[in-house]
């Protein structure tokens, strides 16, 4: 038995169609649907990765973003001066897939004091609380620290301390 295989083409003739792809790279990119931060939210206080290099609370919108390749996850650091033993410390977001953030909070020498670790639109620290739990503060300077819930999470969040 001999089989014979025919080689089978189609074409179609519709107005307006055209069966030629075009992979000229010279057309704008699209952005990307899910960036949910610009470039001003991500340089926000920067450089602030790290304890020593917190920089003073202040309004805005703040972001974490990707890091440059090679470089470690975004983690943003602000310092705040507690102005008596009570302090409520909210970021607020939306809740998305890879967009989970949480909150820690450190004394001045480093050390931690609370953490929060949700998974809804926001982190909050009520000091003195007990969900999560949070010491009494002391006067002075602390350490508000912003970081990824889940490893390559990224999100835009604001901020509140109040007093």
């Amino acid at each position: 038995m001999v089989r014979e295989y025919v080689p089978l083409v189609l074409a179609a003739v519709i107005p307006g169609c055209s069966l030629i792809l075009d992979f000229d790279q010279s057309l704008p990119a699209d952005a990307a649907i899910d960036a949910v931060y610009n470039q001003a939210e991500c340089d926000f206080g920067e450089p602030n990765d790290s304890i020593a290099t917190a920089v003073e609370l202040t309004t805005g919108a703040a972001a974490i973003c990707p890091p440059e390749p090679g470089t470690p996850e975004d983690h943003d650091y602000y310092s705040f001066t507690a102005t008596g033993t009570a302090a409520t410390i909210a970021i607020t977001f939306t809740s998305r897939p890879g967009g989970d953030l949480d909150l820690k909070l450190y004394a001045s020498d480093g050390t931690i004091l609370a953490q929060s670790r949700g998974f809804g639109d926001g982190e909050m620290l009520v000091c003195p609380g007990a969900s999560p739990l949070c010491p009494m503060l002391t006067a002075g300077t602390h350490i508000l620290e912003v970081f990824p819930g889940v490893a390559g999470s990224v999100n835009n969040y604001s901020f509140t301390v109040t007093q």
